[in-house]
């Protein structure tokens, strides 16, 4: 009996690591498939810093680690039919405009 749930636990992990495989290969392919970052703004994102607690467990003692994220900025560009949100600078993401051609 102990085999028999051994072997689920084998084949969930072989299809949870075949499904993440398939998000990044879907993921890089999304990106690769656009072209030439070159389109039409379409909206903008700023993400302010934040920070965030990853548990860590050592002797038997819980530990929170503390994780930092930076600010960023995004903007998000149409191509076609195509969307992508892309990373910039800050300078570029303040002088650039929702209607503006990116890279054009």
């Amino acid at each position: 009996m102990k085999k028999n749930g051994f072997v689920f636990i084998e084949i969930l992990a072989i299809l949870m690591i075949v499904g993440i495989l398939g998000l990044i290969g879907y993921a890089v392919y999304q990106e690769a498939s656009f072209g030439t970052k070159t389109g039409v703004i379409i909206d903008k994102k700023y993400h302010a810093s934040w920070v965030s607690y990853s548990t860590s467990y050592v002797n038997g003692s819980t530990i929170n680690v503390p994780v930092t994220h930076p600010q960023s900025w995004s903007i998000k560009i149409q191509k076609g039919n195509k969307d992508l949100w892309i990373d910039v600078s800050e300078s570029e993401y303040n002088n650039l405009s929702i209607g503006d051609c990116y890279n054009c």
